[in-house]
């Protein structure tokens, strides 16, 4: 059978369940695509604040794409850069995963009117989301519904 090289990163990887949003991480290293166990992934070397250890961490989209926005396309000029860590928990393939995002300094994590999660700068004003209420019937509220018995149904 033949069989095809894989690269993959070696060493530890960042935990993101010990990791608190609003904790500072550095990013230590260029970041690469790496073969991982969910297809190709962009991954990075990052220590956290008071660490010596550089941890491995997959770079989301999200990310960066803020990433590119503050330092550039050139991974190597995020090197040295300190960014915020915001963690959200959220269901993933029925799954609930945690989320990490990594916010470069000036930039917010947003929802924009379309419901998805951006990372923009901090001075750009998204539109407020549209909050979704329950359906009631035109004109009736709980006190115009007749209750209904037994009688009433009719098996």
């Amino acid at each position: 059978m033949k069989v095809n090289k894989t690269s993959g990163s070696t060493g530890v990887w960042l935990k993101k369940d010990e990791i608190r949003s609003g904790d500072k991480l550095k990013i230590v290293s260029e970041a690469s695509l790496v073969e991982g166990q969910n297809g190709v992934q962009l991954v990075a070397k990052v220590r956290q604040r008071g660490s010596n250890d550089a941890v491995n961490t997959a770079i989301n989209n999200t990310s960066k794409n803020a990433l590119i926005d503050k330092y550039g396309d050139d991974t190597a000029d995020w090197v040295d850069k300190v960014v915020t860590a915001i963690t959200e928990k959220a269901l993933i393939a029925g799954k609930r995963s945690i989320i990490l995002y990594l916010v470069p300094e000036g930039y917010e994590l947003k929802e924009t009117e379309d419901g998805f999660m951006a990372i923009l700068p901090a001075d750009i004003q998204t539109a407020p989301v549209k909050k979704t209420t329950e359906p009631t019937l035109a004109g009736e509220d709980d006190r115009d519904i007749p209750e209904i018995t037994k009688a009433d149904i009719p098996f």
